[in-house]
């Protein structure tokens, strides 16, 4: 296998942290064939300033191509399970059929009558509105020269950062959508079990299933006294219970916004969504990285800039459910 093609299925494998990868590749490992990959798409032993500079957007392809894959499975492992991720040409429709729930109405009709009223239902359309996500990144040039730029830290660390942004968005999307929800399928108020029962039949009822998702400080404020000591271990062992009432409880990473020590997910809020196959949100990609250089001859640093179009579109408005516990 090349360089080329090797450097792009280590830094997905690290990246995602599959455990075989992480014990196999260590990230010295990847940031040298990242660095290999350069040297042989180029032809060259070492990369000078001149060589940087005629064979750049070789260079720039590489680090696309290593970065999107990466991005893009990141996402499908913390949020598929209620997202769906679609990738698209540049140009391609964001326009797409969002699937009606609804069941057909069935008649009792006498003996020898035929004369039913004929039924349609029609799907909806979601229009996913694209954005452009980008990041700047800058190193001393010469670090840069000497191979000291750290190749595969760089790609993981801006891989990540695009995840997080995203993640942030989704969460945005889905409970900014807390108003237009109908009553059956919200509550806001003192911890109630029952009131979070209430929108979990809801969402069961229109979908056939539902799971209760949340952040582990979320998730651990529903602790029934009823439960006996195998489920006590449980919620010691995982943090929270693994079902309620019948129903899955599933955990969601938490993380920080960027620069700051704030929580990116809350710490209360619970959505109730389908634990079918279900999708409540859309996020798409549009084409590939876009990656450019741009070279400071003030200070001496190269700068890199990834760009990322994506988009978040919410599937239904009644599709899921938001519970938040004061």
């Amino acid at each position: 296998m090349s360089n080329y093609k090797l450097a792009v299925n280590m830094a997905k494998e690290v990246g995602l942290g599959q455990a075989q990868a992480v014990a196999n590749y260590s990230a010295t490992d990847v940031d040298t064939v990242i660095r290999g990959a350069f040297l042989e798409e180029i032809g060259v032993e070492a990369i000078d300033f001149n060589t940087y500079r005629e064979n750049k957007y070789k260079i720039f392809r590489i680090l696309q191509e290593t970065v999107s894959p990466i991005i893009n499975d990141r996402l499908v492992e913390t949020m598929g399970q209620f997202a769906e991720i679609r990738n698209v040409a540049w140009g391609d429709t964001t326009v797409f059929d969002v699937e009606n729930p609804d069941l057909f109405d069935v008649a009792v009709i006498a003996d020898g009558t035929a004369n039913l009223r004929r039924q349609r239902l029609d799907n909806g359309k979601m229009d996913v509105q694209m954005s452009n996500y980008g990041i700047a990144i800058y190193d001393e040039f010469y670090r840069f020269l000497a191979g000291r730029t750290n190749w595969s830290q760089m790609v993981d660390k801006v891989a990540k950062s695009f995840e997080r942004k995203l993640a942030e968005s989704v969460h945005a999307s889905i409970f900014g959508a807390y108003d237009k929800l109908d009553a059956k399928f919200k509550y806001t108020g003192s911890y109630s079990e029952d009131e979070l029962l209430n929108v979990l039949q809801a969402v069961e009822a229109m979908y056939g299933s539902a799971m209760v998702v949340g952040t582990k400080a979320a998730l651990a404020k529903i602790k029934p006294d009823y439960v006996g000591d195998g489920t006590k271990d449980q919620y010691n062992a995982i943090g929270h219970l693994g079902v309620f009432r019948g129903y899955n409880m599933v955990a969601l990473a938490q993380f920080f916004k960027a620069g700051t020590t704030e929580f990116g997910l809350s710490s209360t809020d619970l959505l109730v969504l389908p634990s079918a196959n279900e999708k409540i949100v859309n996020i798409v990609h549009e084409g590939e990285a876009i990656v450019q250089d741009k070279q400071n001859d003030s200070d001496l640093t190269i700068e890199h800039t990834f760009i990322k179009r994506a988009g978040i579109g919410l599937a239904a408005a009644n599709g899921f459910g938001i519970v938040k516990f004061s």
